[in-house]
């Protein structure tokens, strides 16, 4: 991945734990890069968000649960609707949803 010389004209001086450093010299060898080109290389080919895999998941798990806590809400307001519920039941679902959008506003706030 060879670049026109003077390119790149700035030099970035950081420091790296020594696992780290290992690390890094291990993936650029892999990728037949040295490691100031394998660094750029991760940089330019990433989202401008980056997210773990494990937090993708997590994220898509809550969706679902969401998904689903928006079926029974469907299925509470039909109900309810109807006339089947008490307003104790009423006040009682009015606080759980307060409970969960106050949960998945800190979910949101954390993934960001």
């Amino acid at each position: 991945m060879a670049r026109p010389k003077g390119e790149n004209t700035l030099r970035k001086h950081f420091k790296l734990t020594e696992e780290t450093a290992k690390l890094l010299a291990e993936r650029s060898k892999a990728e037949n890069m040295n490691e100031s080109e394998y660094i750029r290389y991760l940089l330019l080919n990433q989202s401008e968000h980056p997210r773990s895999k494990e937090l993708e998941l997590e994220i898509m798990r809550l969706r679902n649960e969401i998904n689903k806590i928006g079926v029974n809400i469907n299925q509470l307001v039909k109900n309810s609707n109807s006339h089947i519920y008490s307003d104790d039941d009423k006040m009682n679902l009015i606080r759980q949803m307060d409970i969960i959008r106050d949960l998945l506003e800190r979910v949101t706030t954390i993934s960001i």
